[in-house]
């Protein structure tokens, strides 16, 4: 005969039902731990990816750092709430015992929207307004765009930049890589830097 009970004894066969039982609780145990030292290890690698990836996981504000004419530099989006338009730093950082000007009056800015696809849907010239940067400071300059020149545009680009195409019926996995990017291009002596944000949809 196989294995299995083979008793006819009522005690023994309570017993053995018993031992079936005090089995299978022990192997639901042993997955629950499996199931949690799974859980305790994903958790340690996206922990220590976000470590060393931060802004991986979230909408990112700030473009790259950049050091223009000696002096680290980044494009910042405003988070203050305008329903009209949209505001940008440029933030300079002034690691030097001097204070200094800018913007340099040699540089030439540029203000650009484009889509995932590299497609340029919107671009105007950048008028800074001076500023003085005091020594071992940062300093920023300003610019504002308005978006009500973005309605105006075609509609491929508007459907990115305004989620035209938002519905109850779409995903939400699908609406997490909408967005377009905003760029700023300097154009120095030298070269042409070029500051990039990807934005998320407005709405």
């Amino acid at each position: 005969m196989g294995k299995g009970y083979h008793s006819r004894s009522p005690e023994e066969f309570r017993e053995y039902l018993k031992q079936i039982g005090d089995k299978n609780k022990k192997t639901r145990w042993r997955q629950i731990v499996l199931l949690i030292d799974l859980v305790l290890v994903v958790l340690i690698f996206y922990i220590g990816f976000r470590a060393l990836n931060p802004g991986s996981f979230q909408n990112r504000t700030q473009s790259d750092k950049q050091v223009v004419d000696g002096y680290p530099t980044y494009l910042s989006l405003s988070r203050e709430e305008d329903e009209k338009f949209q505001g940008y730093f440029l933030f300079i950082e002034n690691n030097t015992k001097n204070q200094i000007q800018f913007p340099n009056p040699k540089w030439k800015s540029e203000f650009r929207i484009k889509t995932k696809q590299g497609v340029l849907c919107f671009q105007e010239e950048i008028f800074w307004e001076n500023r003085t940067i005091p020594p071992n400071a940062n300093g920023f300059l300003y610019h504002s765009v308005s978006k009500e020149k973005w309605k105006s545009l075609v509609s491929d680009c508007r459907k990115e930049i305004f989620d035209e195409d938002a519905s109850i019926f779409r995903s939400k996995f699908r609406s997490l890589d909408l967005g377009f990017y905003s760029q700023v291009l300097l154009h120095s002596e030298d070269r042409t830097y070029t500051f990039q944000i990807k934005q998320k949809p407005y709405r």
